[in-house]
């Protein structure tokens, strides 16, 4: 009886030890700690369980996948005082109406990129590159690529980001593009993937964003990645280019990059494009849960009739907030919003969390 019973307990254990390891694999593969900011799950957060704790049942939302017309509001709560009435009665609803006074303070001009960008001038397909052509420098931004579109250099993504997942400061970052030999006049195509962290266009999309940051004007992406290329008998190199260093002068958009101030100005529209399961262990109040995933069609992003639909709920002539753990796949999300017209922005997680340090006393 005794051996029995201690071999129910070892299967009980095992089986146990099983679904531990199964309710913490996560939806993408091995994320690595630039799109993760030294870990960010909702189960390893503890500030993200004391968000989910303090923000209260999400309540119906929470079982529904996303889709189309159906955008996934975060409960309201909020260290921002611009979001509440003076009897704690929230001042936005749902459709996330603009409060008219202020809204030219920070709206300003719409950016010219949002007018000149479209489909058919950023994204490349394979065909419209012509290998080895001066004219254009090719760069994959992939952390351990093995095989490079001939003439294409190597800068990883990674590069261009601290041990923290924030941006590394504006010289070194102009500092890694020169030394790699890319001044602010080159006409730029990226392509690449992060395979650490599943795969797919992300890092390929925040190098673009991050070139637009610095002011970059002549970038544009490959449709699709190497898999792509070669899928139409194109050849590789198993090394890539390598230029002489020039000088990278940087002249900062910083219209594309979002504050903790205009966050919590009650503003912009604000999409969390993490995972359902981040979105609803704790979130910035107000914020609407549109997956990255979501714009993606494989490692491809979706075409613009389908696009226009997943943002159909957002009001195009107001500004838009993104945002993931360190706003890395928050530019997937950010780049057809940029595409299709809306004054899109990025932003991080982590920065929300770092500007609400007091956050447990005030919940006490």
């Amino acid at each position: 009886m005794r051996v029995i019973r201690t071999a129910g307990c070892n299967l009980l254990l095992v089986a146990l030890f099983i679904m531990a390891i199964i309710w913490n694999v996560s939806p993408v593969a091995g994320e690595c700690a630039s799109c993760k900011a030294a870990g960010s799950s909702a189960e390893q957060d503890p500030l993200n369980q004391q968000w989910a704790s303090f923000l209260g049942e999400v309540g119906a939302w929470s079982a529904m996948p996303f889709q189309p017309g159906l955008l996934r509001a975060q409960s309201d709560s909020s260290n921002c005082s611009s979001l509440w009435g003076e009897n704690g009665e929230r001042a936005l609803d749902l459709n996330l109406s603009a409060p008219k006074d202020g809204l030219q303070k920070y709206q300003g001009n719409r950016s010219d990129m949002a007018r000149e960008m479209g489909f058919s001038t950023i994204l490349i397909s394979p065909e419209e590159i012509k290998i080895l052509d001066s004219s254009d420098i090719i760069i994959d931004i992939s952390p351990r690529s093995t095989e490079y579109i001939p003439g294409a250099i190597s800068i990883p993504y990674d590069r261009f980001i601290d041990p923290a997942g924030r941006l590394e400061p504006i010289g070194e970052m102009a500092r890694i593009l020169g030394d790699a030999g890319v001044s602010e006049n080159d006409s730029i195509i990226i392509y690449g993937e992060c395979q650490p962290c599943g795969g797919g266009p992300s890092a390929a999309t925040y190098v673009f964003w991050m070139l637009k940051f610095l002011g970059h004007e002549d970038v544009r992406l490959l449709d699709g990645g190497i898999d792509d290329w070669m899928a139409t008998s194109n050849p590789t190199w198993s090394e890539p280019a390598r230029l002489a260093p020039r000088n990278y002068t940087p002249a900062i958009d910083a219209d594309l990059l979002a504050t903790y101030d205009f966050v919590c100005s009650g503003i912009p529209q604000i999409i969390d494009a993490r995972t359902g399961r981040d979105f609803e262990a704790g979130s910035i109040p107000g914020a609407i849960n549109i997956p990255y995933t979501s714009v993606l069609d494989g490692k491809k992003i979706k075409n613009e009739s389908e696009l226009e639909e997943i943002f159909s709920d957002l009001q195009r002539e107001r500004q838009v907030v993104v945002y993931t753990n360190t706003g890395v796949k928050a530019s997937m999300i950010w780049l057809p919003l940029t595409l299709l017209g809306y004054d899109a922005k990025v932003y991080a997680w982590q920065d929300w969390k770092a500007d609400n340090p007091g956050l447990e006393q005030e919940r006490e």
